[in-house]
């Protein structure tokens, strides 16, 4: 027994049966584990874009997103509301949301277009499910992605089972199994259940919505061969399980939490020459990100920076794919 594990509960990782390289486009959906390593993975210039839609918590919601995508649709003015003179759509991110009607539907529309083209060529899903809470739409009955802020009378709000959660993802994962148009049946999809709890809810009410969401993620990961779960929430809570790892709000990991789990991820999906390609790109940003003490026009400075653009000329020479 290695001396660390007299101390805690230790995860350790198991290699996937595929990778995830620079070459392999990857798509993100969900709450804060997709931000994290989403933003690692950006950082170290993978393949990697977000859900068009912006952040998102329940997984009937991401659900919804998703058909859109694997559709051809587009949003007109009756998918929009106006509440607090700002157009809003109860599909998307309030980031989205604007003063002017036609601005708000274009972007909308942009952001769609380019997430769908970008999904039809993806090889990897990062898909985390956040909540199991969700709130309901009274005049519509229907599930939505945001409240954005509209008054609580409007809205019903339930946790979802996990009959719904899985009977809403099936039919997303069958066709990526099926549909040869999508170029898709090759895709993998890295199944999360993000650690963060919903203290709003209380904690009690928050671990029965991540027990449904643990429960239907593995219900979904053994129906369907090309979903893999990947152990976030244990990663967090069951082998760091401690508050130096959280954030001020003891709610959220804290950057060496985020480090830690990034690491794992890395053991789990990366090739060995990945992880060359993502340690040249780390040593090249943390020299980007030097200060010098004393200035830009001292003859060390220069140095440096002459140095610096040597160490980028080498690095692109060798991979081309990567660009500073």
């Amino acid at each position: 027994m290695k001396k660390s594990s007299l101390f805690r509960t230790e995860i350790l990782p198991t290699r996937a049966t595929f990778d995830i390289s620079h070459a392999t486009p990857t798509f993100g959906t969900g709450s804060c584990f997709v931000e994290n390593i989403g933003a690692m993975l950006a950082e170290r210039q993978f393949s990697y874009v977000e859900n068009p839609f912006g952040i998102v918590f329940d997984p009937l919601s991401m659900a919804r997103q998703f058909s859109v995508l694997m559709s051809d649709r587009v949003f007109v003015k009756g998918d929009l509301f106006q509440h607090n003179l700002l157009w809003h759509s109860w599909l998307h991110h309030g980031r989205f949301s604007g003063e002017n009607l036609t601005a708000t539907l274009e972007n909308m529309n942009q952001s769609l277009v380019e997430g769908r083209h970008f999904l039809e060529k993806s090889k990897r899903w990062l898909v985390t499910f956040g909540t199991a809470h969700v709130f309901v739409l009274k005049k519509t009955g229907s599930i939505v992605a945001n409240c954005h802020k509209a008054p609580p009378q409007y809205f019903d709000r339930r946790r979802l089972s996990v009959e719904e959660i899985v009977e809403a993802w099936t039919p997303i994962f069958q066709k990526i199994e099926t549909d040869n148009s999508l170029q898709l049946i090759d895709c993998q999809i890295i199944l999360t259940v993000s650690p963060i709890r919903h203290a709003r809810d209380g904690f009690i009410e928050n671990n029965r919505s991540k027990a449904t969401l643990l429960l239907a993620a593995d219900k979904l990961a053994r129906r369907f061969a090309h979903v893999t779960y990947f152990p976030a929430y244990e990663l967090l809570m069951d082998d760091l399980r401690d508050y130096r790892f959280y954030a001020a709000d003891m709610l959220h990991p804290n950057a060496q939490a985020v480090e830690y789990i990034w690491q794992f991820f890395s053991e789990t999906f990366f090739s060995d020459r990945t992880k060359e390609v993502v340690g040249e790109v780390e040593k090249i940003r943390a020299m980007q990100a030097h200060r010098p003490l004393h200035g830009l026009d001292t003859e060390g400075s220069r140095q440096f920076r002459e140095q610096l653009a040597e160490q980028i000329s080498e690095v692109e020479r060798r991979f081309p794919f990567l660009k500073f």
